[in-house]
Protein backbone atom coordinates (compact mmCIF):
# COMPACT_ATOMS: atom_id res chain seq x y z
CA UNK A 1 0.00 0.00 0.00
CA UNK A 2 1.31 3.61 -0.95
CA UNK A 3 1.35 5.78 1.83
CA UNK A 4 2.84 8.69 0.65
CA UNK A 5 1.49 11.80 -1.68
CA UNK A 6 3.16 11.57 -5.25
CA UNK A 7 4.08 14.60 -7.26
CA UNK A 8 6.73 15.57 -4.12
CA UNK A 9 10.12 15.08 -4.08
CA UNK A 10 12.19 11.62 -4.76
CA UNK A 11 12.88 10.52 -0.70
CA UNK A 12 15.36 7.84 0.18
CA UNK A 13 14.46 4.97 2.59
CA UNK A 14 15.75 6.68 5.66
CA UNK A 15 13.60 9.62 4.59
CA UNK A 16 10.48 7.92 4.33
CA UNK A 17 11.13 5.78 7.65
CA UNK A 18 12.17 9.43 10.04
CA UNK A 19 8.95 10.78 8.29
CA UNK A 20 6.95 7.32 9.46
CA UNK A 21 8.79 8.11 13.13
CA UNK A 22 7.82 11.77 13.42
CA UNK A 23 3.97 10.83 12.43
CA UNK A 24 3.82 7.81 14.87
CA UNK A 25 5.61 10.37 17.48
CA UNK A 26 2.80 12.86 16.54
CA UNK A 27 0.18 10.46 17.39
CA UNK A 28 1.98 9.50 20.61
CA UNK A 29 2.21 13.32 21.47
CA UNK A 30 -1.39 13.87 21.02
CA UNK A 31 -2.16 11.07 23.31
CA UNK A 32 -0.05 12.18 26.12
CA UNK A 33 -1.70 15.48 25.40
CA UNK A 34 -5.32 14.11 25.79
CA UNK A 35 -4.61 12.02 28.82
CA UNK A 36 -3.37 15.13 30.65
CA UNK A 37 -6.03 17.15 30.32
CA UNK A 38 -8.35 13.81 30.97
CA UNK A 39 -6.15 13.23 34.32
CA UNK A 40 -6.74 17.23 34.97
CA UNK A 41 -10.39 16.82 34.62
CA UNK A 42 -10.21 19.77 31.93
CA UNK A 43 -13.08 19.97 29.91
CA UNK A 44 -11.78 21.33 26.95
CA UNK A 45 -11.36 19.91 23.63
CA UNK A 46 -7.44 19.30 22.12
CA UNK A 47 -8.49 22.27 19.44
CA UNK A 48 -9.24 24.69 22.63
CA UNK A 49 -6.14 23.67 24.41
CA UNK A 50 -4.46 24.56 21.49
CA UNK A 51 -6.07 27.54 21.55
CA UNK A 52 -4.95 28.34 25.05
CA UNK A 53 -1.47 27.57 23.91
CA UNK A 54 -1.23 29.48 21.14
CA UNK A 55 -2.15 32.72 23.60
CA UNK A 56 -0.07 31.39 26.28
CA UNK A 57 2.89 31.87 23.74
CA UNK A 58 1.66 35.07 22.01
CA UNK A 59 -1.12 36.92 23.56
CA UNK A 60 -2.39 39.52 24.05
CA UNK A 61 -4.24 38.61 20.24
CA UNK A 62 -6.53 39.96 18.44
CA UNK A 63 -9.07 36.96 17.28
CA UNK A 64 -8.23 37.30 13.78
CA UNK A 65 -4.71 37.07 14.37
CA UNK A 66 -5.65 34.06 16.77
CA UNK A 67 -7.56 32.30 13.35
CA UNK A 68 -4.45 32.93 11.47
CA UNK A 69 -2.07 31.29 13.75
CA UNK A 70 -4.73 28.63 14.08
CA UNK A 71 -5.21 27.99 10.70
CA UNK A 72 -9.17 28.54 10.94
CA UNK A 73 -11.89 31.13 9.78
CA UNK A 74 -12.48 33.99 12.74
CA UNK A 75 -15.63 33.11 12.90
CA UNK A 76 -13.98 29.89 14.42
CA UNK A 77 -11.84 31.40 16.63
CA UNK A 78 -14.48 33.21 17.81
CA UNK A 79 -16.78 30.42 18.67
CA UNK A 80 -13.84 28.67 20.43
CA UNK A 81 -13.20 31.76 22.53
CA UNK A 82 -16.56 31.89 23.23
CA UNK A 83 -16.57 28.76 24.66
CA UNK A 84 -13.00 29.20 26.68
CA UNK A 85 -14.14 32.60 28.14
CA UNK A 86 -17.43 31.26 29.60
CA UNK A 87 -15.08 28.78 31.03
CA UNK A 88 -13.04 31.45 32.56
CA UNK A 89 -10.25 29.89 30.50
CA UNK A 90 -9.85 33.60 28.07
CA UNK A 91 -10.71 36.67 28.84
CA UNK A 92 -11.83 39.40 26.15
CA UNK A 93 -10.16 42.79 27.11
CA UNK A 94 -10.58 46.39 24.78
CA UNK A 95 -8.13 49.33 25.01
CA UNK A 96 -9.22 52.63 26.27
CA UNK A 97 -7.90 54.34 22.91
CA UNK A 98 -9.79 51.80 20.80
CA UNK A 99 -12.94 50.21 21.50
CA UNK A 100 -13.62 48.37 18.10
CA UNK A 101 -10.97 45.83 18.35
CA UNK A 102 -10.98 43.18 21.48
CA UNK A 103 -7.68 41.68 22.73
CA UNK A 104 -8.04 38.19 24.21
CA UNK A 105 -5.67 36.84 26.62
CA UNK A 106 -5.72 34.01 29.09
CA UNK A 107 -6.73 34.14 32.60
CA UNK A 108 -5.14 32.85 35.64
CA UNK A 109 -7.32 29.83 35.25
CA UNK A 110 -6.31 29.36 31.78
CA UNK A 111 -2.48 29.86 32.27
CA UNK A 112 -2.95 27.63 35.22
CA UNK A 113 -4.42 24.63 33.07
CA UNK A 114 -1.43 25.08 30.36
CA UNK A 115 1.14 25.06 32.74
CA UNK A 116 -0.26 21.70 34.49
CA UNK A 117 -0.61 20.32 31.13
CA UNK A 118 2.73 21.24 30.02
CA UNK A 119 4.81 19.91 33.18
CA UNK A 120 2.21 16.47 33.14
CA UNK A 121 3.61 16.37 29.16
CA UNK A 122 6.97 16.86 30.20
CA UNK A 123 6.94 14.27 32.90
CA UNK A 124 5.82 11.80 30.53
CA UNK A 125 8.02 12.64 27.22
CA UNK A 126 11.31 12.30 30.15
CA UNK A 127 9.68 8.49 31.39
CA UNK A 128 9.25 7.94 28.01
CA UNK A 129 13.05 8.75 27.43
CA UNK A 130 14.09 6.69 29.74
CA UNK A 131 11.96 3.76 28.78
CA UNK A 132 13.30 4.16 25.46
CA UNK A 133 17.07 3.57 26.79
CA UNK A 134 18.24 6.53 25.13
CA UNK A 135 21.80 6.46 26.76
CA UNK A 136 23.19 4.77 23.97
CA UNK A 137 23.74 6.17 20.54
CA UNK A 138 20.82 6.19 18.28
CA UNK A 139 20.01 8.09 15.14
CA UNK A 140 17.14 10.46 15.31
CA UNK A 141 14.92 8.32 13.67
CA UNK A 142 15.95 5.38 15.66
CA UNK A 143 15.23 7.63 18.91
CA UNK A 144 11.96 8.90 17.70
CA UNK A 145 10.57 4.89 17.16
CA UNK A 146 12.26 4.22 20.53
CA UNK A 147 9.85 6.71 22.23
CA UNK A 148 7.08 5.53 20.12
CA UNK A 149 7.37 1.64 21.29
CA UNK A 150 7.97 3.20 25.34
CA UNK A 151 5.15 4.78 24.29
CA UNK A 152 3.30 1.48 23.80
CA UNK A 153 1.51 3.35 20.36
CA UNK A 154 1.78 1.33 17.16
CA UNK A 155 4.48 2.12 14.37
CA UNK A 156 3.21 3.78 11.62
CA UNK A 157 3.18 0.60 9.59
CA UNK A 158 1.65 -1.20 12.04
CA UNK A 159 -1.22 1.75 12.30
CA UNK A 160 -1.85 1.76 8.91
CA UNK A 161 -2.05 -1.65 8.85
CA UNK A 162 -5.11 -1.37 11.61
CA UNK A 163 -6.16 1.29 9.91
CA UNK A 164 -7.18 -0.93 6.76
CA UNK A 165 -8.84 -3.12 8.87
CA UNK A 166 -10.92 -0.38 11.42
CA UNK A 167 -13.74 -0.62 9.28
CA UNK A 168 -13.87 -4.42 9.06
CA UNK A 169 -17.12 -6.41 10.26
CA UNK A 170 -16.00 -8.35 13.90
Amino acid sequence: MELYVEGGPPSTAEHDRLVDGLSALSRTLVGITARALGSLNAEVTLSQYRTLVILASSAPLRTVDLASSLGVHPSTATRTCNRLVHRALVARRHRHDDRRVAWLTLTEAGKTLVGDVMRHRTAEIRRLLKAADVERPQTPTDLINALVVAAEEPTEESWWRRWEQSSASP
